[in-house]
């Protein structure tokens, strides 16, 4: 009997203690801001920093509960951005410069990828080797007319002539667009996404850089924020930040960790392909601080890139490095 009611008393302190429990753990969950983060894709190794952080509980640690959503549409990131209606987006240093021409009121604070991974990419077989080479070729862009000024200018710095340029908008289906012969070559697809996948296709795949035809370097993907977000919660962009780094560190010493987390977040309408991912991976640890640290970016390198923008035509009037960056002091 004794045995019994010692058993019972010890059950009820242990009822009594995690019932006391439950109140604490879900006060600190109210505690935590909640921060809305919109992606810019499907999840994929681009975005491995995110799921890390969120995984390892790094935004947590910093007083943050993030929440992931995925966009309907390509320009819903800096859409809802600049409508106050997220908290975060995950955009590009075009669009974001495109928008801030056309005074929407969204700027960059940080960045996920510092190297440009858009490219022109072809099958070996089409005949081009240079940018003039697309002179009488159907190049497939993703309904972007930025791309469409960067084909010209490569065209045109290479000594050709723009307007024996055929430019035909596939959306988003590049890769098959590509795949299909239905155009020669592609912009808007990335080395470490589409070329990847299509070289384990089979096909026989080359590319041109931007860079080597006059274009000014720029960052791929970028944190976006509207500035009344930047007025106002500065703190909690800078505590993301410092999240994320974690996230990337540890997804550095941890690729195969972080490759599995990654593939269960794998959305159902997306089948990731592990083999492209981790090469992908692979690619990302350097171009995630090619300009240095992580999440760095600079004013400079932004104007100089909207000050071509304007220049070719691509944006209506001249944007500088105040309208773009806000650096988080």
């Amino acid at each position: 009997m004794k045995k019994l009611s010692l058993l019972v008393f010890s059950l009820s302190l242990i009822l009594a203690n995690v019932v006391g429990l439950a109140p604490l753990e879900s006060a600190q969950a109210q505690d935590l801001e909640e921060i809305n983060l919109m992606l810019d894709w499907y999840p994929n190794a681009n975005h491995i920093p995110i799921y890390m952080a969120l995984e390892n509980g790094y935004f947590e640690d910093e007083g943050l509960k993030v929440n992931i959503q995925m966009p309907a549409e390509t320009d819903d990131p800096i859409r809802l951005v600049a409508a106050n209606q997220t908290d975060i987006g995950i955009s590009y240093p075009s669009v974001l410069t495109k928008a801030r021409a056309e005074d929407l009121s969204v700027k960059t604070f940080g960045s996920l990828v510092q190297q440009r991974m858009d490219c022109i990419m072809f099958k070996k077989d089409s005949g081009i080797k240079t940018a003039k080479d697309l002179e009488g070729k159907n190049v497939g862009f993703a309904s972007d007319p930025i791309s469409e000024s960067n084909t010209f200018a490569m065209v045109e710095a290479d000594g050709g002539d723009p307007n024996k340029v055929t430019m035909t908008d596939v959306g988003w289906d590049l890769m098959p667009a590509l795949a299909t012969d239905k155009v020669d070559a592609i912009i808007g697809a990335y080395v470490n996404h589409e070329y990847l996948m299509l070289q384990d296709q089979g096909y026989d795949m080359d590319l041109l850089k931007f860079e080597d035809f006059g274009i000014p370097e720029s960052q791929e993907l970028i944190f976006i924020a509207s500035e009344d977000t930047l007025n106002n919660r500065s703190d909690s962009l800078k505590k993301f930040m410092t999240a994320l780094e974690k996230g990337y560190q540890t997804a550095k010493e941890s690729p195969e960790e972080a490759l599995d987390i990654l593939f269960s977040k794998e959305e159902n309408a997306y089948t990731l392909d592990k083999k492209i991912e981790e090469q992908s991976w692979n690619m990302l640890l350097d171009f995630m601080v090619k300009d240095g640290s992580f999440g760095s970016v600079s004013g400079e390198q932004y104007e100089a890139y909207a000050q071509w923008l304007y220049d070719v035509g691509a944006i209506s009037k001249e944007v500088k490095a105040d309208d773009l960056v806000a650096p988080l002091n």
